[in-house]
């Protein structure tokens, strides 16, 4: 059942300001179609590196631009990597890339550089399945960082005029690219947007001329409100909620939240999800769980590789006392009586969420990981999952067991609302 109201055309994604950096669970990167219409979604992409969280920015903003335009983006998730990168060298984070972040980095970069779409930065990551640019980039970066590369010392990494040559070099960047990027941030990108640099003449895309659109609450809590505006005003709107972990009254405070959600989607706004990966919880088996991340299965396997995922959600499925099942892929129409009931029961604190549907970043389709059926690329995170605790010991690399997993987290960490839900 796609939870969401035809009469209402607005959708947008985006997580602001998740704690902490996201490892992204994931590896390679390219772009899967999905049969979704209802909400306005861009096609499933692949990612080939701990950047999820940049893919999940993306989504949000494709799909936003998507419902005010009519027009499909398709933005460079290579051009914010190679931006993060810079920031992370002259920070002096360290003798590696840590490919990692999450969404209040994202925003930060999207307000400073702007975007591009894939064909003006890496033309090949617009034709390619995976993005083997950034796998590769990532390879000589790090070679530079290490002993006797070119950004090994403190005094290399300060240089950003040289920290930028490295870079353009390992992105291969094309000579067109490269004039662009100098001629808005200058040759050691110390030019940024949101202090007053230019990006007439270039394909580069100001956050503050990117026409946006999702819907808010603040005005009428009762019913959505269209709002069309520009991305930079999108970014300060939408507000990250954590999912209790701990505390009396959890599982109250948690459907409430749940109920949050279930309302942002009914009005057709896909929110972000942060959420623990285990990829033991992963369903593959021909089954009715398959495509799916839920307790049953981690209990028979055990944890197995974990990390922080960043995605989009698409979807749920509940129970209600009066109607029983509200399945996920099937549309309710507001406008019907008896929909319209159905999604009212929905929202009742009674009602129990059996799983979220995300739209992912680990390509549409690929025999490793199943996905929900019928939906390429999109995964079914269960509430037993959600809630968890999961045994977490994503640092450890011996046989997990309860007494190397010490740690106990829900599977889902945080999402992000519009203003008013």
């Amino acid at each position: 059942m796609r939870l969401s109201s035809r009469s209402v055309v607005l959708a947008s994604l985006i997580a602001v300001g998740a704690t902490g950096l996201l490892g992204c669970g994931g590896d390679d990167a390219g772009k899967g179609e999905s049969d979704i219409t209802d909400v306005p979604q861009t096609p499933v992409e692949r990612q080939s590196i701990g950047n999820c969280w940049l893919y999940a920015q993306a989504s949000w903003v494709e799909s936003m631009h998507l419902t005010a335009t009519g027009d499909e983006l398709d933005i460079s998730q290579s051009y914010w990597t190679y931006w993060h990168w810079y920031g992370e060298i002259l920070e002096g984070y360290g003798d590696e890339i840590a490919t990692g972040g999450n969404q209040g980095t994202a925003n930060e970069i999207a307000a400073q550089r702007g975007l591009m779409n894939e064909p003006d930065f890496v033309a090949e990551d617009a034709t390619s399945e995976m993005s083997s640019r950034q796998s590769s980039a990532l390879e000589a970066v790090n070679r530079e960082l290490a002993e006797g590369g070119r950004l090994s010392t403190s005094t290399a990494r300060n240089d950003a005029a040289l920290v930028r040559q490295v870079l353009d070099e390992a992105w291969q960047l094309s000579a067109d690219v490269k004039e662009q990027l100098d001629r808005v941030f200058g040759s050691d990108g110390s030019q940024t947007l949101d202090r007053g640099a230019s990006v007439e003449g270039t394909s580069i895309i100001s956050a503050d001329d990117l026409q946006v659109a999702y819907t808010e609450r603040q005005t009428d809590p009762d019913a959505p409100t269209s709002k069309t505006t520009n991305l930079t005003e999108a970014m300060e709107d939408w507000q990250n909620a954590s999912y209790p972990s701990s505390g009396s009254n959890l599982d109250s405070r948690r459907r409430q939240l749940q109920i949050r959600v279930q309302r942002a989607l009914h009005d057709r706004q896909p929110v972000v999800v942060t959420w623990n990966v285990d990829f033991n919880a992963m369903e593959s088996r021909m089954n009715e769980l398959r495509g799916s991340f839920n307790m049953t299965t981690l209990g028979e396997l055990g944890p197995g590789r974990q990390g922080g995922h960043m995605t989009v959600m698409e979807d749920y499925q509940a129970e209600t006392e009066d109607f029983g099942t509200l399945a996920a892929g099937v549309t309710l129409d507001p406008d019907n009586e008896e929909d319209a009931a159905k999604l009212e029961a929905a929202l009742l604190p009674s009602t129990t969420l059996s799983f979220i549907r995300i739209k992912n970043s680990w390509g549409g389709f690929r025999d490793d990981r199943a996905s929900a059926p019928g939906f390429p690329g999109y995964h079914d995170l269960y509430l037993d999952y959600l809630n968890g605790p999961l045994k977490w010991c994503p640092d450890v690399t011996a046989t997990k067991t309860d007494s190397n997993c010490t740690g106990r987290q829900p599977g889902l960490r945080a999402v992000a609302l519009p203003p008013g839900y």
